[in-house]
């Protein structure tokens, strides 16, 4: 087998196991918002089955034999990259027992569905027997990746974020934590009047609304569309179906609002990666969960929670609600959308206390790897770390330790990819702002200029870099605290 033989043959396996994720996808965005409860049980052995059929393909002896050909620097970014991803996924698959894998997917399955129940009636020591088996598992898919040359939740880390390990993560979340502490208690003290955003509005117009703005941002509704589930997410289940969720049932109409657009900001840039070369292969998404989450909070928070921003959209928010926000002026809508106050729920969570949400998430992980938590006591391990970090006390595990999906689906590692998110973000943003006016941009509505120069130095860029590597190539810099702190400061205590 030549070279290009084997690039070609690599290309072909790689899109076929393309193609069976996104048919898994389509099966999870089913299960997510369709699937009758009573279904789970096959629904969870047809989850096996794909995973255990793109875990063989993935570390089969023919992808052994046809990776070992290519063993070498390709000068081609494409087959660089390709060799690279699919070189990463065949190690991961080797580690681990096509058993394990299956006995993983099924767990998943299983504990989302129970986990739907036990948010619903509050009820966490439900919950216990379907997570015990989810952290045992994933402990033992730890160590199995790890191979005793790292931590066990260093290896968790790495399947979501790259390149990242503890040993980083760990100084930079110590670097912020003060400083974000700080920024909480001063602004939490000022009283800020949201009480409008909290009355009912027109569940039809909420969603007229973040349609437009969807389209300004650039989401391709010919290529995707929108839905609803009890937690909101972005799904490609094809090389031109990327689907987003939001929800109508929290507090705030700012909630949903912002939902729409963090989900947005993940649908056009898997939307943008799958075009061209890199379109049906694994190579058509985000960089990294973390790149990922920069782009969703970069448009949620850096821009949609911009004074610019709402200086063109309020009077057409304005418009569209006039019952609610009639007689309400601009500035008390800007100090409104973000007031910072302590609240027990990540997801609508200001952006100044959304990453102390992280890093109780990411103390708890570590000590359920670790095997120094037990899942009885994570009620009460929360209850202790919401305080610490939050100074709330919880009492309500819907409120606490239930009101995330991601532990119920086995996403162990996955937590610190979104504080990373707001890193990198912040700093794409400050390089974003060295070449754009954007607070002219922005005031008029021309979102254009900034979803273009987006796609053409990241979303477009697809897994051809890692994510360290990409950072490095956008903003000249690797990753650090400073360019958010220069942010958050800026806005909270310059501008406001």
């Amino acid at each position: 087998m030549t070279r290009e033989q084997a690039l070609g043959r690599l290309e072909t396996m790689d899109r076929e196991i393309t193609m069976l994720e996104h048919i898994a996808a389509v099966m999870e965005w089913d299960s997510e918002l369709y699937m009758p409860a009573a279904e789970s049980d096959e629904r969870g052995r047809q989850m096996e089955f794909l995973q255990r059929e793109i875990h063989r393909r993935e570390s089969s002896e023919v992808m052994g034999e046809v990776l070992s050909r290519l063993e070498g620097k390709e000068d081609d970014p494409f087959a660089a990259a390709l060799v690279r991803v699919r070189s990463r996924s065949y190690r991961l698959g080797k580690a681990l027992p096509e058993d394990l894998v299956g006995r993983l997917s099924r767990a998943k399955t299983t504990g989302y569905v129970v986990w739907l129940q036990a948010r619903k009636d509050n009820d966490f020591a439900s919950f216990v027997p379907a997570l015990e088996e989810l952290v045992s598992l994933t402990r033992e898919q730890a160590s199995l990746l790890s191979g005793g040359k790292t931590g066990r939740y260093d290896a968790l880390l790495d399947m979501y974020e790259e390149g990242m390990t503890t040993r980083e993560v760990d100084p930079l979340f110590d670097a912020l934590r003060p400083i974000l502490v700080s920024l909480v208690d001063e602004r939490s003290a000022q009283k800020v009047d949201d009480a409008f955003l909290r009355q009912p509005y027109p569940i039809d117009l909420q969603d007229q609304f973040a349609q437009r703005v969807m389209t300004d941002m650039g989401f391709d509704f010919t290529r995707g569309l929108r839905g609803v589930s009890t937690h909101p997410f972005t799904s490609a289940l094809g090389e031109d179906d990327v689907r987003v969720t939001t929800r109508y049932t929290d507090p705030s109409v700012m909630d949903s609002f912002f939902s729409s657009v963090h989900e947005c900001g993940h649908a056009i840039y898997e939307q943008t990666a799958s075009q061209g070369r890199l379109k049906g292969t694994s190579l058509a998404g985000g960089a990294s969960y973390g790149m990922h989450e920069s782009q969703s909070r970069l448009w949620e928070n850096i821009i949609g929670r911009s004074l610019p921003f709402w200086m063109h959209y309020f009077p057409l928010f304005r418009d569209t609600f006039p019952e609610q926000v009639g007689d309400v002026t601009l500035a008390e809508f800007y100090h409104a959308v973000n007031k910072v106050e302590r609240t027990p729920i990540r997801t609508n969570a200001d952006e100044v206390s959304y990453s102390l949400h992280i890093m109780l998430r990411y103390r708890l992980e570590k000590q359920l790897i670790a095997g120094t938590l037990a899942v009885p006591d994570i009620p009460q391990a929360w209850n202790e770390a919401s305080r610490d970090l939050l100074g709330l006390e919880i009492t309500d595990d819907r409120l606490g330790c239930l009101q995330d999906v991601h532990w119920a689906s086995g996403e162990i590692g996955y937590f610190p990819t979104y504080a990373l998110g707001n890193l990198y973000g912040a700093q794409i943003w400050e390089t974003l702002r060295k070449d754009l006016d954007t607070d002219h941009l922005l005031a008029r509505g021309d979102l254009f200029p900034i979803v273009s120069w987006l796609r053409e130095k990241v979303y477009s860029q697809g897994l051809l870099y890692p994510p360290k590597a990409l950072l490095k190539k956008v903003t000249g810099a690797s990753l650090d605290a400073g360019a958010y702190v220069r942010y958050l400061t800026d806005k909270y205590h310059t501008s406001w």
